[in-house]
C-alpha cells in the first residue's frame, strides 16, 4: 500500500496517545501557586517555627486550607497559628482568629483546629468570586518535631504532602538551625519528591531546596540530620544509635532514584535517536512530495483555450444538474455546498417543460404556487426525474396532513420546507443521489473520470492523515517526539493537499467544456454591457435562466434582460409574444422565492437529520454528551472550596 508506513506511524502515536492520557490526570482545580515559600527556623528545645508564603491565582474560591496528618510519632502538637495577606504595597493585613470550625470561612477570618478527618487544619477565608493573583503568609510552631538519637539528632518534615491539590510553579525553602556546626561534614541533608529538585547545605548552618514546577498529588520533604549536638534543650530524646539506619535509607532511596534518572536518560538517548529517524523519513517525504507538486502544477489538465465569454450552450441537452457539477467542480468540490441551487434550476428546467406551472400569489410574492402536471410528463433525465419525486412526495405528504384543501395539485416552496423537516431521511437520500447520477452521466460523456478523482481522495486520506497525527503531537506536547512532528506533519499535510487539489480535475474534454460554462455565466450577467451586433433571441434567455438559477446568478439574468429587452416588464406583450414563461420568472423573483425557499427546505432537512443523531438532555437515550458532578474537594493537604 502506497501510504502503509504512514498509516502505521499514525497507529502507533494514536496507541502512544491512549496510554498517555489513562496515565494522565486532568486537574480542573481553581488555585494555583505561582511560587510558595518556606522558612522553617529550628529551635535548640526541638521546635520548629515555620513561615510559608503563598502567592496564590485564585478563581471563585471562598477558602484556602492547608492540612496537617495528627501523628504524634512525627510531632505532638502544632501552636501560635498567624494568618495574614500581604498587599501589592507590602502591608501586612492580620486575620482574625474565629476559634470555630467551618466549611466556609468568612472573610479575614482564620481557624487552626483538629477537623474531623484525624487532621490538624488551618483554613482562612478569601471570599474571591472572579480571578485574583494574592498572597497570604501562614506561621505556626510545631512542637517536638526534632528527634535527639545517641548519634544525631533528626529533622524529617513534609512540607507538602502527596495529598495537595495546588500545583506550584515554584517552591522554594530555607531550614535554619539552631546554631553552626563546628564542621559542615557534620552536617547531612536529603529531599524526597520529584527528582528535578535540588537541596543544597549553604552554610553550618542553612539548607536550602527548590522545585519547579510541582505538579498537585506531589509530596515534598526534607530530612536534615547533624551529627553535633545543637538541641541542647530538648530533652525528649531516643536513646538509639539512628544515624547508620539513616544513611542505609537514604542510600537505597538515593540508587532508586538514579536508576530512574538512568531510565529516563536512556529514554532521552532513545528519543534522540528516534527523532533522528523520523525527521530523516520526513525529509525525504517532503522532498517527495515538492517532486510531485512541481510535476503536477506542470502536468495537470487544464483548459486547452481560456474564455472570456461564451454565448452558446456547450451542451444543449445538458441538464442542470449535469451543467452545475460542471461548473461548480473545482478544488473545494462545491456541487454539494450548492446543492440547492442546482434543485432550483431543475424546478426552472421543468417549468420550462410544462411538468410544473408557476402560480404568483398577489398578496405575497415570495409565495409561488407551483401545478404539477403528471399527465405532461414522459421521459425525465434521472436528476429531473429526482426533484420531481420530492415534489410529488410533497403533495401527497401536504394533502395527507391538509385534507380540506381546496386546490390539492398546487404545492409552495414552504410545503416542499415542511416535507423535508418531517422526511429528511427520504428528502437528503434524493437530493444527495443527484450528485452521483450527474457523475455518472459526465462520466459516460467523457467529461469525468473517476479514476482521476480516486487519485486525487488518495492525496486527500494522506493530507488528512498527516493533520490527524499533527493533532495528536498536539495533545502530547509535554512529549520530546510529538512536539518535533508538529510541524514537518503539518508542511507534509499541507503539500499533500496542494497535490490533492492540483489533481483533482476532470478530463481534457470536461475542463474545456466547464471553461464555457463558466464563461456563459460571465455572459449572462454581463451581456448587456456588449457592443453586439447580434443580441440572442428572448426566447433563448428561457433556457439561459434555466442555467442562470443553477448558477446562482438568475436575478443578475433578469436584471439583463431588463436593460436589453425593457418589454419584458408589459404583461401583454410578453403573453401575446408566448413569453409566458420569462415573465412569470421576472414577476416571481427566482432568487428570493424558489431559490431561497429550497435553501431553507435543503437547511430544514439537514437540521432535521442532526437533530436525530443528537445527545438527548431528558436522559432518555441519545448520543454522548459533555459535562457531569464535580467530585467534592480533597480535605488533605492545601486546597481550597
Amino acid at each position: 500500500m502506497k501510504n502503509k508506513k504512514l498509516y502505521y506511524l499514525v497507529a502507533i502515536l494514536t496507541f502512544i496517545f491512549a496510554i498517555f492520557l489513562l496515565n494522565t490526570k486532568v486537574y480542573a482545580g481553581s488555585q494555583k501557586l505561582n511560587s510558595i515559600d518556606y522558612e522553617a527556623k529550628l529551635n535548640p528545645d526541638g521546635t520548629a517555627d515555620i513561615t510559608e508564603i503563598w502567592n496564590i491565582k485564585v478563581e471563585n474560591t471562598n477558602t484556602l486550607f492547608k492540612t496537617f496528618d495528627i501523628d504524634r510519632t512525627k510531632y505532638t502538637g502544632i501552636s501560635n497559628v498567624k494568618v495574614s495577606e500581604i498587599t501589592a504595597s507590602g502591608r501586612e493585613i492580620n486575620f482574625r482568629d474565629t476559634g470555630k470550625y467551618a466549611y466556609h470561612v468568612e472573610k479575614g477570618g482564620f481557624y487552626a483546629l483538629n477537623n474531623n478527618s484525624r487532621q490538624f487544619e488551618i483554613a482562612w477565608g478569601v471570599s474571591i468570586d472572579s480571578t485574583e493573583n494574592k498572597t497570604y503568609k501562614i506561621s505556626y510552631k510545631v512542637i517536638d518535631v526534632v528527634k535527639n538519637y545517641n548519634d544525631c539528632s533528626e529533622f524529617y518534615w513534609q512540607f507538602i504532602g502527596a495529598t495537595n491539590s495546588i500545583p506550584a510553579k515554584k517552591v522554594t525553602g530555607t531550614i535554619k538551625l539552631p546554631s553552626e556546626v563546628t564542621n559542615k561534614e557534620n552536617l547531612r541533608a536529603w529531599a524526597h519528591g520529584p527528582l528535578s529538585g535540588n537541596i543544597e547545605i549553604t552554610d553550618k548552618q542553612t539548607v536550602r531546596f527548590e522545585v519547579e514546577d510541582l505538579k498537585a498529588e506531589t509530596m515534598v520533604e526534607v530530612r536534615i540530620v547533624p551529627t553535633e549536638k545543637i538541641f541542647p534543650l530538648n530533652l525528649k530524646g531516643v536513646p538509639i544509635n539512628h544515624l547508620s539506619d539513616v544513611l542505609t535509607e537514604e542510600e537505597n532511596w538515593a540508587e532508586q532514584a538514579n536508576r530512574q534518572r538512568k531510565m529516563w536518560t536512556s529514554i532521552a538517548i532513545a528519543i534522540i535517536v528516534i527523532t533522528a529517524i523520523i525527521a530523516l523519513f520526513f525529509i525525504c517525504k517532503i522532498i517527495k512530495y515538492i517532486k510531485a507538486l512541481s510535476k503536477i502544477k506542470q502536468t495537470a489538465i487544464k483548459p486547452e483555450q481560456k474564455l472570456d465569454y461564451f454565448r452558446d450552450f456547450p451542451d444543449e441537452n445538458a441538464t442542470p444538474g449535469e451543467a452545475g457539477f460542471l461548473y461548480y467542480f473545482d478544488k473545494k468540490g462545491a456541487f454539494t455546498t450548492n446543492i440547492s441551487k442546482v434543485v432550483s434550476g431543475i424546478i426552472l428546467d421543468l417549468a420550462l417543460k410544462k411538468v410544473i406551472t408557476f402560480k404568483e400569489n398577489p398578496a405575497k410574492k415570495e409565495e409561488v404556487y407551483m401545478e404539477i402536471n403528471k399527465h405532461l410528463v414522459t421521459k425525465l433525465p434521472e436528476d429531473e426525474e429526482k426533484v420531481l419525486e420530492i415534489l410529488l412526495e410533497t403533495k401527497e405528504y401536504r394533502n395527507k396532513k391538509n385534507k380540506s384543501e381546496t386546490d390539492l395539485n398546487t404545492i409552495t416552496m414552504k410545503d416542499v420546507e415542511t416535507y423535508a423537516r418531517k422526511n429528511d431521511k427520504t428528502f437528503l437520500g434524493k437530493i444527495e443521489s443527484i450528485e452521483k447520477i450527474v457523475k455518472t452521466s459526465e462520466e459516460e460523456k467523457g467529461n469525468y473520470d473517476k479514476n482521476i478523482e480516486k487519485e486525487a481522495n488518495k492525496w486527500k486520506s494522506t493530507s488528512v492523515g498527516y493533520y490527524a497525527t499533527a493533532a495528536v503531537c498536539l495533545f502530547m506536547a509535554t512529549l520530546i517526539i510529538p512536539l518535533i512532528l508538529i510541524i514537518p506533519c503539518i508542511i507534509c499535510g499541507l503539500l499533500c493537499g496542494k497535490i490533492a487539489n492540483k489533481s483533482r480535475t476532470l478530463t481534457q474534454v470536461g475542463e474545456n467544456e466547464k471553461e464555457k460554462w463558466q464563461a456563459l455565466k460571465r455572459y449572462m450577467e454581463e451581456f448587456s454591457l456588449l457592443n453586439e451586433r447580434e443580441v440572442p433571441e428572448l426566447v433563448l434567455w428561457e433556457k439561459y435562466l434555466v442555467y442562470g438559477t443553477a448558477f446562482g446568478v438568475a436575478d443578475k439574468v433578469i436584471s439583463q434582460l431588463k436593460v436589453k429587452y425593457p418589454q419584458i416588464l408589459d404583461e401583454t406583450y410578453m403573453i401575446n409574444n408566448g413569453y409566458t414563461y420569462i415573465y412569470m420568472a421576472n414577476s416571481i423573483n427566482i432568487e428570493r422565492s424558489i431559490s431561497g425557499g429550497m435553501q431553507r427546505a435543503y437547511s430544514a432537512g439537514m437540521s432535521a437529520r442532526a437533530a436525530r443523531n443528537y445527545s438527548s438532555g431528558g436522559g432518555y437515550g441519545g448520543g454522548f454528551s459533555g459535562g457531569g458532578r464535580r467530585p467534592a474537594e480533597a480535605e488533605a493537604g492545601m486546597g481550597g472550596r
